[in-house]
C-alpha cells in the first residue's frame, strides 16, 4: 500500500508551543470577555438615549435572547481570532514558505477581529442614535424579524476566515472541531455571565411613567366590568407609547371620531379620556402661544355634539361629560415652580409647561360656550356639578 505523505504539519501544542499555546488561550479568552461587555454595556447606554428623548427601544424576550446571543458568540469568535493570531507567531518553519503564509493569517486574523468590530460599533451606534432615536419611530427596521440570518451568519464567518490561512500552515481538522465547541461553550459561558440586565433600565422607564400606567390599567378594567368594552393587546401597547408614529395616529384617529354626526362609540370614549388624562401628543407642538395646532384632542364643541346624540341617561353621555372634565382639569393646569420642579412626574411637567405656554384660546372660549350651553339645560344639571369652574389664565 502506498503512504501518501502530506507536506503540511499537523497543528499542535509542541508546533506552537506550550507558553504560546497557553497565552494564546488566555488573551483569547480576555479579550472575549472584554468584548462581550463593550457589546452589552455599549448597548445599554445606546437604549439610555432612547430613555431620555423617546419612547425606550425594548426588546421583546425572544429578540432579546438572539441578539444576546449574538453579541457572545461573536466575542467568543473574535477571542478565537486573537488566539490564532498569538499562535502564529511562533517560529517553528518546516517549509520555506510556512514564515509568510503565517504572516499571512496573522494579518488575516487581525483584519477580521478589527474590520467586525469597527463594522458592528459603526451600525450599532448609528442605528440607535440617527433611527431609534428619532421621535416618531415605529419599529420600521425590525433587524430581527426581517435580517436575522445576517446575524447568524457574521459569527461563522468570523469562525471560518480565522481558520482559512491557518490551513496554509497546518492541518487543522481536529482542532476545528474542538475550537468550535469551545467557542460554542465561550458562548453560553458569556451569555450567563457578561449579559446586562435590561430590566433595570425598563423598570426606571416604568417608574417614570407609572401613573400613566396606572390609569390606563385601572380605566380599562373598569370599562370591561362596567360596559363591557374590551380593548386589544395592540391598543393597549400604543397607548403606553407616547412619540411613536401609531401613537400619534391613534390620537388623530380618536379625535377625528368625534367630528362625525353620528353616535361615537364607547371604547373610543374611553380611549380619549386616556389621551386627555395621559396628555399624549397627536403631532408636534408648535411654539406659537396660542395656536390652534396645539389642541391635539376632541373640540369641547364636537363633545357637545355628542353629548346631544347619545341622550341624557345614556352610559356615553356620563364618559363624555368625564372627557370635559379632564379636558378642564388639563387647562386648568398650574404652572410648576423650577424649584418643585422634582417632586411632578413626568406627564405632570408637561402639562404644566403646556398650560402656561401653549393653550389655544379658542379652546378656552370653546370650553366656557359648551359650559354655557349645558347649563341652560335643567337634564345636565347633575353632570354639570362635577364640572370644574375654568379658570382665567394671566
Amino acid at each position: 500500500m502506498t503512504t501518501i505523505r502530506f507536506s503540511k504539519d499537523k497543528i499542535s501544542i509542541q508546533n506552537i508551543g506550550q507558553q504560546r499555546f497557553w497565552i494564546g488561550i488566555s488573551a483569547g479568552l480576555i479579550s472575549a470577555v472584554s468584548i462581550s461587555l463593550f457589546f452589552n454595556y455599549s448597548r445599554e447606554v445606546l437604549r439610555f438615549l432612547t430613555y431620555i428623548s423617546t419612547d425606550l427601544l425594548i426588546l421583546k424576550p425572544n429578540e432579546l435572547r438572539f441578539f444576546d446571543y449574538f453579541f457572545t458568540s461573536l466575542a467568543s469568535t473574535l477571542g478565537l481570532s486573537v488566539t490564532i493570531w498569538i499562535w502564529m507567531g511562533n517560529n517553528n518553519h518546516n517549509r520555506s514558505k510556512d514564515r509568510l503564509y503565517k504572516q499571512v493569517s496573522r494579518a488575516n486574523a487581525l483584519l477580521i477581529f478589527w474590520l467586525f468590530i469597527f463594522v458592528i460599533s459603526r451600525f450599532g451606534s448609528i442605528l440607535p442614535i440617527v433611527l431609534f432615536n428619532t421621535p416618531g419611530y415605529d419599529n420600521y427596521l425590525n433587524l430581527y424579524e426581517d435580517y436575522w440570518i445576517i446575524f447568524v451568519i457574521i459569527p461563522i464567518v468570523v469562525f471560518m476566515q480565522s481558520w482559512l490561512t491557518v490551513r496554509m500552515v497546518y492541518r487543522a481538522e481536529k482542532w476545528i472541531f474542538i475550537s468550535l465547541i469551545f467557542c460554542a461553550l465561550t458562548t453560553f459561558a458569556l451569555k450567563m455571565t457578561t449579559t446586562v440586565d435590561q430590566e433595570k433600565l425598563n423598570w426606571s422607564y416604568h417608574q417614570r411613567f407609572e401613573k400613566d400606567y396606572q390609569f390606563i390599567d385601572q380605566t380599562i378594567k373598569t370599562a370591561l366590568a362596567k360596559y363591557g368594552v374590551e380593548f386589544d393587546t395592540e391598543t393597549i401597547d400604543v397607548l403606553k407609547k407616547w412619540y411613536t408614529e401609531s401613537s400619534q395616529e391613534q390620537v388623530a384617529r380618536v379625535k377625528m371620531s368625534f367630528t362625525y354626526d353620528i353616535p361615537v362609540s364607547m371604547d373610543t370614549i374611553i380611549l380619549e379620556k386616556i389621551i386627555i388624562r395621559n396628555f399624549k401628543q397627536g403631532g408636534w407642538y408648535l411654539n406659537s402661544i396660542g395656536y390652534w395646532h396645539n389642541w391635539h384632542y376632541a373640540e369641547p364643541k364636537d363633545i357637545l355634539k355628542q353629548i346631544y346624540l347619545s341622550g341624557k341617561d345614556s352610559d356615553q353621555t356620563k364618559e363624555l361629560f368625564e372627557i370635559l372634565k379632564e379636558q378642564i382639569n388639563l387647562v386648568n393646569t398650574p404652572a410648576i415652580d423650577w424649584d418643585d420642579h422634582r417632586n411632578y412626574t413626568e406627564t405632570e411637567r408637561r402639562k404644566g409647561s403646556w398650560a402656561e405656554y401653549r393653550i389655544p384660546k379658542q379652546i378656552l372660549k370653546q370650553l366656557s360656550e359648551v359650559r354655557d350651553s349645558l347649563s341652560v339645560n335643567d337634564k345636565y344639571s347633575d353632570y354639570l356639578k362635577e364640572l370644574p369652574v375654568i379658570k382665567e389664565r394671566e
